[in-house]
């Protein structure tokens, strides 16, 4: 495997990212070049009615792919499997399906490094967010836990300033999705915002309004039915078994929440120090000061 980094945070932990010269990437295993492979992805052959989801990992990606995937197949079966949808996932003769609508996902970190067809041909895509506190907690039980990659020894602590240092794999938080912003703003027929914690709120009304973006017109009973096939325990139910080597006790340290966590708001109470969310406020008010965007800590 080639193009993979190595670096240690502040407290001496190992941190590995794949680098394709872009950012950083979960190094995953199945891809050789990190370098090849984005060009490979800047290149890919993206057509009419392809939908891409957006992400910085731990902000819904998952939950967010069912739906998305739910809509565009006008369905409320589960898709078997995301990994081979995953633009930094998988080998690239996954990303040459043929079937018709596609949708892939992503966290990649800047709109800018999408395939270049993405406005050419005016894909929709999809950018999920979510509060950093939760966001941050869910990112360290991930790379705690995670067998299927050099998991992060470090603790809650360690790993806290890390992310307040650099960020790790898709880099800085507030980098990603104030950029992810600003290209909502400068092309809002094909980028959408999905906030996390609106979508626990009212599941129903945000699948509607993405059903709008994307101009698929289901309807308000589809979108019910997808938000009822779509929560939280159920989709954790229904998803763990099909997949045991994504969700199975080889890719997993025993005890673990696997990919489907907990999905709650606020969790990162238990979490926190007070010094910590102090410190994370300020940061975010100083970061986030010219921000439009909707945050829901409670």
């Amino acid at each position: 495997m080639t193009s993979i980094s190595h670096l240690k945070d502040r407290h001496g932990n190992d941190i590995y990212f794949g680098n394709p010269g872009t950012g950083w990437w979960l190094p995953s295993p199945h891809i050789e070049d990190f370098r090849e492979h984005m060009t490979k992805i800047r290149h890919l052959d993206l057509r009419d009615g392809d939908v891409l989801l957006a992400s910085f990992p731990r902000s819904g990606t998952f939950w967010t792919h069912q739906i998305l995937y739910m809509l565009m197949h006008k369905t409320t079966d589960y898709l078997g499997r995301m990994e081979e949808d995953h633009l930094e996932w998988e080998r690239f003769d996954k990303l040459t399906r043929t079937d018709e609508p596609r949708l892939y996902a992503t966290h990649l970190s800047r709109f800018h490094l999408l395939p270049y067809k993405v406005k050419e041909r005016k894909v929709k895509v999809i950018y999920c967010y979510r509060n950093p506190k939760d966001c941050w907690v869910s990112f360290y039980n991930f790379m705690r836990d995670v067998r299927l990659i050099t998991p992060y020894e470090g603790t809650w602590s360690h790993f806290f300033d890390l992310m307040i240092d650099t960020g790790y794999t898709s880099g800085d938080w507030f980098d990603h999705v104030l950029d992810w912003e600003k290209a909502a703003t400068e092309n809002p027929d094909i980028v959408f915002l999905s906030c996390y914690e609106l979508m626990k709120k009212d599941p129903v009304g945000q699948i509607m309004k993405i059903d709008q973006f994307l101009g698929l017109n289901r309807g308000r009973q589809l979108c019910e039915q997808i938000a009822e096939a779509c929560e939280f325990s159920k989709l954790k139910a229904a998803k763990e078994p099909q997949n045991p080597e994504v969700h199975g006790e080889k890719a997993w340290k025993k005890g673990s929440g696997g990919i489907y966590r907990k999905g709650e708001i606020a969790d990162w109470k238990n979490w926190f120090t007070v010094a910590q969310s102090e410190q994370l406020d300020a940061v975010f008010k100083k970061r986030m000061s010219e921000s439009k965007l909707p945050f829901f800590f409670e």
